[in-house]
């Protein structure tokens, strides 16, 4: 589904009988998402109408969770192709697939910094769900969470100066926000409820999330200091996953 900033007008791109999910903007007029549509999880991409849909990986295993490059040239997903999850790269017509961590746990849910030299995603290496660093070709991998609770989802502001993610250090799982070098977490919910999948938006004063606060998921969109928290979708549906288009 694509929506207004405001949660109107909402219009279903795909409309299959697959399961569509993981949306990721690709640059004016593209998107990247997966489906299962042909039997397993593949990235795929379309126009930002729904037409052109094309599918860009074709592995045994899952591949899911596309996050694109800032210039849209390249594309960042998980992988699980060699036996587990991995952090994998290709060009944006599908191309060029490359392998970018080995560490034997599980890496995934990769995520662009908005200069396109840096790669945020969750790894399992340390025994948790945590937020790691790496440059964009794999080198210089480091921990920038290292806590007791499951880090997760993690999202860029447009300066490139945060970290949105998801984490349930403190009981359920919430959205928090970190400098991009791991100092100074903080909250920046505090529902109760499960939240997660935090977007910026482009000015970077406001984050869409996805919560259950309400009985279901739904989209919710924040100030990027947590006030003003509404729901956008309010549907009787799940509604999860959002990504704002810069």
């Amino acid at each position: 589904m694509v929506m207004g900033n405001d949660g109107y007008n909402p219009v279903n791109l795909t409309n299959n009988s697959a399961s569509d999910l993981n949306p990721s903007w690709c640059g004016a007029g593209t998107l990247t998402f997966t489906s299962d549509r042909d039997g397993n999880l593949e990235i795929y991409k379309m126009s930002s109408d729904g037409a052109s849909q094309t599918r860009l990986t074709a592995a045994l295993e899952a591949d899911y969770s596309p996050s694109c490059s800032p210039n849209g040239t390249q594309v960042a997903f998980t992988s699980a192709r060699e036996g587990n999850d991995e952090i994998y790269v290709m060009s944006v017509d599908g191309s060029n697939q490359q392998r970018l961590t080995e560490i034997g746990a599980a890496d995934n849910y990769p995520a662009w910094s908005p200069d396109g030299s840096k790669i945020a995603f969750v790894s399992e290496r340390d025994g948790n769900s945590e937020i790691y660093l790496m440059n964009a070709d794999g080198t210089g991998q480091l921990n920038l969470t290292n806590d007791s609770g499951g880090d997760t989802d993690p999202a860029w502001s447009p300066n490139g100066s945060k970290i949105a993610f998801a984490s349930d250090r403190n009981s359920s799982r919430q959205i928090f926000v970190m400098n991009s070098d791991g100092t100074n977490a903080y909250p920046l919910t505090n529902s109760g409820a499960s939240e997660g999948s935090a977007s910026w938006s482009a000015t970077g004063s406001q984050i869409v999330f996805h919560s259950n606060r309400d009985g279901n998921d739904e989209v919710y969109r924040m100030s990027s200091d947590g006030s003003f928290q509404s729901n956008l979708s309010n549907g009787s549906a799940d509604d999860s996953a959002p990504d704002w288009e810069w």
